[in-house]
């Protein structure tokens, strides 16, 4: 409170028009951001980004010749003695409680100031939330500013570090709701310190009982089919190598693959662990769709996660004459085999989960068909649980695994995209083109990323109806190609922007393309078989695509 803003240099007003228009919808022609270090780089305007969104934050639109400034957080002060160096609070619920960034958006619509909290992505970054603030312990008063505010149902907890070292803790299980303007004065909390003593697995048994054990054969995903409780170890995809100690599990997110609206716990009813062993249980009467179960460290993040997926049909698999190996009669992910009909569009559970190159962990396919070429773009997906973000980014190869949700779009300079892989520390072997099923091999046990072979049809540089069984029908998004023939659905692809639903898709196989951009990147794209339409006839490519890219996946037999 009493805060004032102080022009020192000439400003040009900032004016909004409504999009396509010259006329305004703002009244407001200046923005303040308090405090001014916490804000991120570059343009400010009526979406205000913080880049450091732990700070108690305000911010401002003028009224006239004043600036009208708005509480932006809930803020809790406390004060600690003892030699400590920083200090990470959490929910016990596990509230949302920081962002990477924070936006918010305030202007005046003519009727006055006001605040919309919690933008979304804009010219800076996404909205990314995170369960821990982290701050530094100063001597007096700490002030913690919870942007949004935030309910915690079952109380919260300061962790204390020295150096690296969690040597104290402070919890209350009191419920506290920290609204936003709302200030939370603990005063002197040491006498409440205790000493921290770190969990073992024998601490943890899993609710879950009779689980069946399914680690025959490791992989990055698991196929059910009935109804019941299931475990295997907590190893990464494909190997007996542990992904690390597991502390706690999340169910990420659930997807009926279609534009039902996804209740939470429907497709996997919980999820839980012991030791090193992931459990998860179905409901007791089965509901087709994917799920992610991701174990975590003792520190909350996430260290491996695992595809569950429950198909509505049967898998098999046939030699259907287009690849060196028999191939799956469907699309990783799919619930039903794609249909080659006359009169009907091929049902949108039979697209399956996207693909970046490389990468283990499913994105959404689209949740509906669009048959106008100019409103393919915003098809979206249906999901409970934790949704996809993206960003014009890379992300290290390790970042990507504890973020299995986060879609990186590639390196970007402002608008042009120059480096099209999506991970900063790629390597041209993360799908096995030269070797055996990798750790990073999305497919089943028994299965994997197909080799790239031009001698056979998928992938060859001509295809034809007679020796090849092509047929394909435009207005219902299906081609069939082998002996007997397998129909693939040409529909759904995204580049992280948004998903397309036109006749247009991509099959990823395992080779990675080594030759060198303009921009000096080298093995920046993956390879896929892309089928589209282009003037009213069938193209079809076995060419180098950016590894950012969502495709799909058709799993070989090893």
């Amino acid at each position: 409170d009493g805060k004032k803003a102080t022009i020192t240099t000439s400003l040009d007003p900032y004016i909004h028009y409504v999009w396509g228009t010259t006329d305004r919808d703002d009244v407001s022609e200046y923005y303040a951001m308090y405090p001014a270090d916490a804000a991120a780089p570059g343009i400010m305007y009526y979406n205000a980004p913080f880049g450091k969104p732990n700070e108690v934050l305000m911010a401002a639109c003028n009224l006239e010749d004043k600036f009208v400034f708005f509480n932006l957080s809930g803020v809790i002060t406390f004060e600690v003695r003892g030699d400590f160096d920083n200090y990470v609070f959490v929910g016990n619920g596990k509230e949302d409680v920081s962002y990477e960034v924070y936006q918010a958006r305030v202007r005046d619509e003519g009727s006055g100031p006001k605040v919309t909290h919690k933008k979304g992505a804009d010219s800076y970054k996404p909205l990314v939330p995170l369960q821990e603030a982290k701050g530094t312990v100063v001597a007096g008063v700490n002030r913690l500013g919870i942007p949004g505010g935030a309910n915690f149902t079952s109380g919260f907890t300061f962790k204390f570090y020295k150096g690296e070292e969690l040597v104290k803790i402070a919890k209350t299980e009191t419920a506290v709701d920290l609204a936003v303007g709302k200030l939370l004065v603990l005063g002197d909390i040491t006498d409440k310190l205790e000493d921290y003593v770190p969990p073992t697995h024998s601490d943890h048994k899993s609710a879950i009982t009779g689980a069946t054990d399914i680690s025959a054969q490791q992989a990055n995903c698991f196929v059910v089919y009935e109804a019941g409780a299931y475990k295997f170890p907590a190893f990464k995809g494909n190997s007996d190598e542990l992904a690390g100690e597991v502390f706690d599990v999340e169910l990420v997110w659930e997807t009926y693959n279609n534009a039902e609206e996804v209740v939470a716990n429907s497709v996997i009813a919980a999820v839980d662990f012991e030791d090193n062993w992931m459990y998860f249980k179905t409901p007791d009467t089965i509901k087709p769709g994917n799920a992610l179960s991701a174990a975590k460290d003792i520190d909350g993040k996430i260290i491996w996660s695992w595809h569950i997926w429950i198909p509505a049909t049967t898998i098999v698999s046939a030699d259907y004459g287009i690849h060196t190996t028999a191939m799956m009669d469907r699309n990783l992910g799919a619930l039903v085999v794609a249909e080659a009909s006359a009169s009907e569009a091929i049902a949108i559970e039979s697209i399956g989960m996207l693909y970046q190159w490389g990468r283990k962990d499913p994105f959404m396919g689209p949740k509906t068909i669009k048959t106008d070429p100019d409103d393919m773009y915003d098809s979206g997906y249906r999901v409970a649980g934790t949704s996809m973000t993206k960003d014009k980014v890379q992300v290290s190869l390790a970042e990507s695994i504890q973020r299995p949700t986060f879609f990186a779009r590639g390196y970007y300079d402002g608008s042009t995209q120059k480096n099209p892989d999506w991970c900063s520390n790629g390597d041209p072997e993360f799908w096995g083109d030269n070797g055996g099923k990798t750790i990073y091999d999305p497919c089943p046990a028994g299965y994997r990323i197909p080799k790239r072979d031009s001698n056979k049809s998928l992938w060859a540089s001509s295809v034809s109806a007679e020796a090849d069984g092509l047929e394909y029908d435009f207005a219902h998004y299906w081609l069939k190609l082998g002996n007997p023939a397998t129909v693939f659905p040409v529909l759904g692809w995204s580049d992280g922007g948004s998903i397309k639903t036109v006749f247009r898709t991509g099959i990823w196989n395992a080779h990675s393309d080594s030759w060198v951009n303009d921009y000096g990147f080298g093995h920046i794209a993956g390879y896929a078989r892309r089928f589209y339409e282009e003037s009213g006839a069938l193209k079809m490519k076995n060419s180098s695509v950016n590894k950012s890219l969502g495709y799909s996946v058709r799993c070989c037999v090893e």
